[in-house]
């Protein structure tokens, strides 16, 4: 048997590689996935876009899943998305994220064909408390420790994404050094969506040139998140009607809002 050694090697490699192909094919099936117009430059330009594991979660309970439209380039590098907690500021921002490394590892992407992606030579991703015992880190450290690394680090063909920047701090200390991060990224020319609960963070983007203000959708009659992306104005935390809408007492909802 070992004379056919090597032709067997070399037979395993190939099934290997339809194999994979395959998988590819059936998960490109599922996903509804397509193949969008791909281009040598720091560009995203998302039609439609679905993230493809809440879209697979949502099929299974016959719920409707919301696309995502958004375009980065040039003239508007940043995306600073704001709106209710679990309004689908993260999801959006993972959905971004995930199609992004989907096609530049050679995969078909929930997306409409006339979607176009760039290709970048770092991803850049700061998701979730990251503080560590270990390092006796606390969650703001570890922040800025990240946040050092993509200013250090970032170029014109980075795209980062980072989760409620500047969180993990004193609101007016966390958002000055929020608004310095925002700015030498934007400086660096990089791409990136960033998600944050920051006034003043809405009001910089509003004023910047190449940062733009996103806002998830809210429906403030039935007080029930929309989970759709608005590109062009900041949005709102909500956080009286999400107080209501949880039943909340109304004497200490008024109580709040006269505070």
């Amino acid at each position: 048997l070992s004379v056919y050694s090597s032709l067997l090697t070399t037979y395993h490699g190939v099934v290997g590689d339809y194999d994979f192909i395959r998988a590819k094919a059936k998960l490109a099936t599922e996903i509804r996935g397509e193949f969008p117009l791909v281009t040598d430059k720091a560009h995203v330009h998302l039609v439609q876009a679905y993230h493809p594991l809440l879209f697979l979660y949502n099929q299974k309970s016959n719920k409707p899943t919301i696309p995502v439209d958004i375009t980065l380039d040039d003239a508007q590098r940043i995306l600073v998305i704001s709106g209710p907690n679990a309004g689908g500021k993260t999801v959006t921002l993972k959905t971004i994220g995930l199609l992004q490394m989907m096609v530049q590892s050679g995969l078909l992407v929930p997306v409409h064909p006339s979607s176009q992606f760039g290709i970048f030579k770092q991803l850049m991703i700061h998701i979730g408390d990251t503080q560590s015992l270990e390092f006796e880190l606390s969650t703001y450290s570890s922040h800025l420790i990240h946040m050092k690394h993509f200013m250090d680090n970032a170029n014109g063909k980075t795209l980062f994404f980072i989760d409620e920047l500047g969180s993990g701090s004193d609101p007016n200390l966390g958002g000055a050094f929020a608004e310095v991060i925002l700015q030498e990224l934007a400086k660096k020319h990089a791409l990136g969506v960033v998600t944050t609960h920051y006034l003043n963070l809405k009001v910089m983007a509003g004023k910047t040139a190449g940062i733009i203000n996103g806002a998830m959708g809210f429906d403030e009659k039935n007080l029930r998140p929309l989970y759709k992306l608005i590109v062009g104005k900041p949005g709102s935390s909500y956080t009286f009607s999400i107080a209501e809408r949880i039943g909340l007492d109304k004497s200490l909802i008024k109580r709040a809002k006269d505070l």
